[in-house]
């Protein structure tokens, strides 16, 4: 069935014949849907879309802090063990400054390293004696092979590696 200006008319749809032209209409009715598309997100999908984003934002941010709360308590162990250190270091350094500061460390060092004594002690220098070398603790010396072999015994250890030839 052939309509007046080539167009076939089916329900909602335009069948356009091939020698035909299109009328202006159609031409209008074309670029009007080519031109008016449909949004690429709807409103529901963009409060999902926006949600979602909102919850990723929000469990990094808590990764995040939890991760930081762990790391502030990992050193404080290793801490106190240096403050009991350094604790027991400072009772120690108390006593030596009390010593120092006294009248026995004075006496002591004048006595070591000084070498003074008090009016009416006598310097004792004790001398070490060398006992003479026992004859039976020497060693007898080892004798040298060296000294009692031939040259040509030399050059055929190092070129053949066995043993010399007997004679």
């Amino acid at each position: 069935m052939i309509v007046s200006g080539g167009v076939l008319p089916y329900e909602n749809s335009i069948f356009l014949l091939r020698d035909t032209p299109i009328p202006a209409k159609i031409s209008q009715m074309m670029r009007k849907k080519l031109f008016q598309q449909r949004p690429l997100l709807t409103i529901p999908q963009i409060i999902i879309l926006l949600g979602v984003v909102g919850v990723l934002f929000v469990g990094l941010d808590l990764s995040r802090r939890a991760q930081a709360g762990r790391e502030v308590g990992v050193g404080e162990e290793a801490l106190l063990e240096e403050i009991s250190i350094e604790s027991t270091r400072h009772v120690e350094l108390q006593a030596t400054l009390e010593y120092v500061q006294s009248d026995d460390y004075v006496e002591a060092y004048a006595r070591g390293e000084g070498g003074y004594i008090l009016p009416g002690e006598k310097r004792i220098v004790p001398m070490p004696v060398e006992a003479p070398p026992d004859s039976s603790t020497l060693a007898t010396p080892t004798p040298d092979p060296a000294a009692s072999a031939h040259p040509w015994q030399a050059w055929w250890r190092l070129l053949s590696d066995s043993p010399q030839p007997a004679r």
